[in-house]
Formats: C-alpha cells, structure tokens, sequence
C-alpha cells in the first residue's frame, strides 16, 4: 500500500479534510465527555437524558438521530461543554452503575471489525492525517508493507487481534463491551436493547418500539415514517440501495451479515478465540461451533 505517512498539511486541505484539531478543542471535548457520563450515572434521569449506547460502528448514530427528530429533543454532537438538558446522548461509554435509561445497540462483532476495517482503508487511502499518523505504519507492520487493502481475507485476521488489543473509540474491545452491558446475555433493569439487524430489517417498528421501550410512549407512526425516509441509505447517499457497496462512501453497504464475504478460516478462528462467547451470549450464534458452519475460504 502507498505510504501515506508523508501527506502534507496542504495536501489533505485540498482532499477536504479539516485541519488537525486544536489540543485545547480536544482536551475539551475529552473533559466534557468524562463530565457528560458522570452526569448521566448520578442525574440522568433527573436531567432526562436518553443515552444513545453502543460499541462504534453499531449504528448508534443512525438510531440516535432518528431518534431524537422523531422525539423533537436535541442529539448533541462534538459538544465541548457538558450537556445540561433533555436529549439522546450518542454514547461508547462502558457500563457503570446508574447508566439505566439507555437504549443499548448491539451489532454482530464480525460485521463490525469489516465496518471498521474499510473505514480505516478508507480515510488510509484519502491521507486522513490523524488516520495515517495513528495507523499507517502499524498497518504496514502488521500486514507487510505494500499489503493490498482489499485483500480482506489476509488481513482480516491481525486486523481483529490488533483491534482487540488496542480498542482506540472505546475504552473496551467489542467483546467486552458488549458483555458488560448484557450482563453476560441476562440483560439489565432499565436498559432498553435492540439491534443493528432489527434497525436494518425493518427501521420504523424497531425506532419506534425502542421509544416506547424507553419512555412508555409510542411515538406516532407517521412521525416515524417521515424520519426513516429522511434518514434512509437512499437519501443520505444520493440513491444508493443497501447492498450497493460504495468503499470510498462512509456509509459503505448498510446490511447485516456481510462478514462472510470478508472472513477466512484464520479470521474467524481469532474471533472466536476472542469473542466467540458473546457471539453465542448475545444470540449471534447457538454454539462456539460456528466456524465449522460457514463455507469461509482463504
């Protein structure tokens, strides 16, 4: 793959990217996040935040926006200040105790490691200063220099060990987080659960049973339709059907179970070493037999 690591200042301004953040920009917003959980864990109630919960790349920022046009409430986004009023709150944060207003939005583990993997070759292959400082040659140390970024069935494999090992939008790994907050699949008081897959399978009954789930009220159906249209994959990418796959696009595909066009045999053996237990504890899978079922080739 090209080395990226030189890209000029000028350079990624012509691509559209914006400049490096400044460090007081990002301190703050780093404060205003740790203060936003503390709120949320003692007063969230008290201040009606509806916590918009899930590991990245789960569609947290789909549901949640869908979420708050349809409950006419604030989706605060790249806040630097806490947050002080009634909103959905899109949030990675672990579990803790007194985080029990919340929607938690799971998605299949394999399906995110390629969401992230793409997204990752994707801002790579832009020049994306802050990806390629944080990735570029980790990446060439982990898949060989010169490594082809579509060649997803070699790559997959250290791709998940080092995503793992070093969760970077999360303080924990998919497996640990998504654990945590099931509880080990029993599920916790207050937490409203849904998935990736339900949202994609049919968006308007799942937005609006999740509300309801959460607030005793069902929203009204119309408003519901209005907002899925508004925020379906055709309108926010010019036309493009799910199952259309646009790769330079940061929505790629949106559809469920496309690990199996991405995984080998090594991939999913290292998943399953990792997280084959909450595969099975979160329903993904009945078994840890799982590799042996699928016809995964190199």
């Amino acid at each position: 793959m090209k080395d990226m690591s030189t890209a000029t200042p000028r350079k990624n301004a012509r691509m559209g990217f914006a400049p490096v953040q400044n460090r007081v920009v990002v301190t703050m917003r780093s404060v205003s996040n740790r203060l936003n959980r503390s709120l949320a864990t003692r007063y969230g109630r008290t201040l009606n935040f509806h916590l918009d919960c899930e590991y990245p790349k789960a569609g947290g920022t789909w549901f949640g926006k869908m979420a708050s046009e349809v409950m006419q409430i604030p989706y605060p986004e790249h806040n630097i200040f806490p947050i002080g009023c009634a909103c959905v709150l899109h949030n990675h944060w672990p579990w803790r105790k007194g985080l029990d207003h919340a929607w938690y939005l799971r998605r299949d583990g394999r399906d995110v490691m390629v969401s992230f993997y793409f997204h990752r070759m994707r801002e790579l292959q832009a020049g994306n200063p802050t990806v390629v400082r944080r990735f570029g040659q980790v990446y060439d140390r982990i898949f060989g220099a010169g490594y082809d970024p579509d060649d997803t069935r070699r790559n997959l494999g250290p791709f998940i060990e080092h995503e793992f090992q070093n969760p970077r939008d999360s303080p924990r790994n998919w497996r640990d987080h998504v654990m945590e907050w099931h509880d080990g699949g029993r599920g916790r008081p207050g937490v409203v659960y849904l998935s990736y897959e339900d949202l994609v399978a049919d968006t308007a009954e799942t937005l609006s049973s999740s509300i309801e789930g959460l607030t005793g009220n069902r929203p009204d159906d119309w408003v519901v339709r209005q907002t899925v249209e508004k925020y379906s994959m055709a309108r926010q990418t010019g036309g493009r059907k799910a199952g259309e796959e646009d790769r330079g696009s940061f929505i790629r595909k949106g559809v469920a179970g496309d690990w199996v066009n991405h995984f080998g045999p090594t991939a999913a053996r290292r998943f399953d070493e990792l997280a084959g237990d909450a595969l099975v504890a979160v329903g993904y899978e009945e078994d840890r037999d799982w590799v042996d079922r699928y016809d995964l080739q190199d």
